[in-house]
This record gives C-alpha cells, structure tokens and sequence, in this order.
C-alpha cells in the first residue's frame, strides 16, 4: 500500500503539491485581507478583479515551481556531475591496467559493466576492434560526443529557468500595474494610496520573484558548464590515450576476435627434396 511512497520521487512531488497549496492558501489570505483593508473606510472599497487575482496565483506558483527545479537541479548536479563520478581514477587505473597486461577478455567484460565515461568510450572502441584502429578511434569519437551532451543536458534546464524566470516575472508586473489601474478606475481617478499600493506591490514582488530564480540558475549553470567542460575535456583525452596504448594489441585483438573457437593452425607442408647425383635416380627425405 505504501510502497510508492517509499520511493524519494513520488515524496519530493508530494512535498512540492503541498507546498504551492500552502502557498496557494496563504496568498489568497493576504489578498483578501488587503481587500478588506481597503474596504474599511468607505462603501466604494475596491476589490481585486478575480481575473487577475487567479493570474497573479498562477505566475506565483509558476515561480516557486522553477525554483524548486532549480534548487533540484543543482543539488543533482552537486552529487553527480564531479570528476570522482564521471571518471573515476580508480576505474582509469584498472583499464590501463589491464592494458598493459594484455587481458583482452577482461578489458572487455569490465568496459562493458562499468557506467564510467572513460569505460563507455572505450567499450565503444573496443567493439570495433575487428574492423581495424581507426573504425575504433570513430567509435570511441562517437561515444566521447554522445556522452558529453548527456552530461550537458542534465544542466540545461538551469539555463532554461534562468531565461524564462525574469519574463514570468515581467507577466506579474504587467498584471500588478494593470491590478493598479484597474483600482484607479474604479475610483474614478481618486482612488486611495491604499488602493493602488496592492497592485503597485504586486508588481515588484513578481519582479523580484523572477529575478530571485533567475539569477542562482544562471549562476550555477555558469559554473557547472565550465566545472563540466573541464572534467569532460580530460575524460576524452584520457580515453583517446588508453586507446592508442592498446594499439600494439590491435592485431592480436582482431585475429582473437576474428578466429572460430576452437580452430588450429594448419601445418605447413614439407617440401621433398630430389638427389641430383649420378648414381642415384631415388628421391631424398
């Protein structure tokens, strides 16, 4: 009965659904109570257009949701995206030792097993073996690409809310100013200060929203961008490395590969050799 909640996903989806309800709840609460306020000194109190009002809760739970991805994104990012993670010394030690080795079967199996950038770039080379060093060194160039923008992707959404955080706030402050005029017209140009600071400060909390998201995302994908850059530049050349180092093996490897199972080598034939001399008319050993 529990078990989906037992999974961290499902329990971040419920946190964050009973975090914008909160919100939610709370901000439609502070909004009737800035109603009411204005409505006490007089019959002619304004109050906010539902239009807007449920405008103004969509672009906050918009806000706080793009904040929550970020926040997600990044703590993702600080777990998975590290050197220790992508490339592992430990695995590169292993590989090149059992490279120098020259155990073949084994480098293929471990390759094959490990996640690592480096083991996934080299299995892709080592797949190719039989068709020579440089259909290798393409496979290995086809992986090192492949794996890289995967390592990217995980990031992008960073720069996505980064972009599109100030805009959604630009929406809020268009709504908060159109929230002012539409209580300047209802008061027929003399409205209360009371009246128009509710959408004059709606507008600069929306601002302030988008920028809040924003400017962390942009940030912190800045930083992982060059952190990725710099781990994913030395993962590539170390595999093109460990590469060029099995190429001694390369021959071996494809005669390996290319050899049925259980076959022998066929034995020469042993020329004859014929007597030349007078006497003798028999053929030699």
């Amino acid at each position: 009965m529990f078990s989906s909640y037992a999974r961290s996903r499902f329990r971040i989806i419920l946190l964050g659904v009973l975090f914008l309800g909160t919100l939610v709840a709370l901000s439609h609460t502070a909004m009737a109570q800035s109603a009411g306020g204005g409505g006490s000194g007089g019959a002619s109190a304004y109050h906010p257009n539902p239009i807007l009002w449920g405008l103004d809760i969509t672009v906050i739970v918009v806000l706080v949701g793009c904040s929550l991805a970020s926040i997600a994104l990044i703590f993702d990012a600080i777990l998975h995206l590290r050197e220790s993670k992508i490339a592992p010394i430990e695995t590169t030690e292993h590989i090149r030792s059992l490279i120098d080795s020259r155990q073949l079967k084994e480098l293929i199996d471990f390759t094959a097993a490990d996640q690592s950038f480096v083991s996934r770039a080299m299995q892709a080379g080592i797949r190719r073996a039989h068709l020579g060093y440089g259909a290798m060194r393409e496979g290995l160039e086809s992986a090192v690409s492949e794996n890289s923008s995967n390592l990217f992707r995980r990031i992008e959404m960073l720069n996505v809310i980064g972009n599109i955080g100030p805009l959604i706030g630009l929406l809020g402050t268009v709504l908060g100013m159109i929230e002012a005029f539409d209580a300047l017209h209802h008061a027929g140009g003399q409205a209360k200060v009371s009246d128009l600071s509710v959408g004059i400060a709606t507008a600069l909390w929306h601002t302030f929203g988008g920028l809040a998201v924003a400017i962390p995302s942009l940030i912190a994908f800045g930083f992982f961008r060059m952190r990725l850059d710099k781990i994913v530049s030395r993962a590539s050349v170390l595999s093109e490395e460990l590469l060029e180092s099995l190429r001694p093996a390369e021959k071996a490897a494809t005669s390996t590969a290319a050899a049925p199972e259980g076959s022998k080598p066929m034995a020469r034939p042993v020329p004859r050799r014929t007597s030349t001399g007078s006497g003798d008319t028999g053929a030699g050993v």
